[in-house]
Formats: structure tokens, C-alpha cells, sequence
């Protein structure tokens, strides 16, 4: 049987941070557009800063509550320092 789960292992001071993202795309929709990303980092503010970096200039970026086990986070592929979209 073939290990379903990446190589990579968190490190015990990394948390999968949730962030929520919303902006306006004025081509396609007048209502703001919204989505959630997960960034396994050490701190809350690397998290918003790699999501920043990851979507449009002018989204708003905001850290919510939220955050995944280390098991969830790597059940479902998240990277370490990398944003990715839910």
C-alpha cells in the first residue's frame, strides 16, 4: 500500500493559518468576490504576507480564527510556506 501522505513533515512551530480574501473583479461581478487560503508558517503575519504575495493587488487580505491540525494540513497537501487556495 502506497503512503497517501507527502514526504514533508511540519515543523512543530508551524500552524496551517487560515486567511479570508476578497476583492472586486469589476469585469466579471459588481459584488466582491471571496476566498479562503491556508499557509503553514511559523507566524500568523508570514501567513498574511504569502497570501498577499499570492493574489491580486488591492484584495483584502484578513487572518481569521481559524486553523488546521498539522494532520489535516498535511492530509489535504499544504506546503510549508506556501499559500494555497481552499
Amino acid at each position: 500500500m502506497q503512503d497517501v501522505f507527502p514526504a514533508w513533515i511540519a515543523e512543530a512551530n508551524q500552524t496551517a493559518y487560515i486567511v479570508h480574501v476578497s476583492f472586486l473583479d469589476e469585469e466579471s461581478s459588481q459584488v466582491p468576490l471571496a476566498a479562503f487560503y491556508a499557509a503553514l508558517t511559523e507566524t500568523p503575519e508570514q501567513a498574511v504576507a504569502l497570501v498577499r504575495q499570492a493574489v491580486k493587488p488591492g484584495a483584502v487580505v484578513v487572518l481569521t480564527d481559524a486553523r488546521l491540525s498539522q494532520s489535516t494540513a498535511q492530509a489535504i497537501g499544504i506546503m510549508p510556506d506556501i499559500a494555497m487556495a481552499l
